[in-house]
């Protein structure tokens, strides 16, 4: 599974090829400076918004990350990227909160 740290290493990479400091990248996607930098050094993680911000602006997919989706799966994953999009920002906060939710359940099975 990708770490923080791999996942950090990859946005940094993304960012640069981009040919873009982390002062424009963190105003395009409305994060402070600081705060992509933590991201990038793998001491912090993206909220689900910022991540798609992110995949706007960078140009990014899943497999930029190592995953690899058969196209069902792509299929699925760009509807809901797309469903997310149109969402309000109250609505992608309650759909994150129920992914932490969701998440820590799981994380209780294993």
């Amino acid at each position: 599974m990708i770490n923080k740290t791999d996942i950090g290493q990859i946005i940094q990479k993304l960012r640069k090829d981009k040919n873009l400091t982390q002062e424009k990248l963190a105003e395009k996607i409305d994060l402070s400076t600081n705060y992509l930098s933590k991201v990038e050094r793998g001491l912090s993680v993206l909220n689900v918004e910022a991540f798609l911000k992110m995949a706007g602006v960078l140009n990014f997919t899943l497999d930029d990350f190592g995953v690899n989706t058969d196209s069902k799966i792509d299929e699925t994953k760009n509807e809901l990227v797309k469903r997310i999009l149109s969402s309000s920002e109250k609505e992608i906060k309650a759909y994150t909160e129920l992914l932490d939710t969701m998440d820590s359940i799981v994380k209780t099975l294993r």
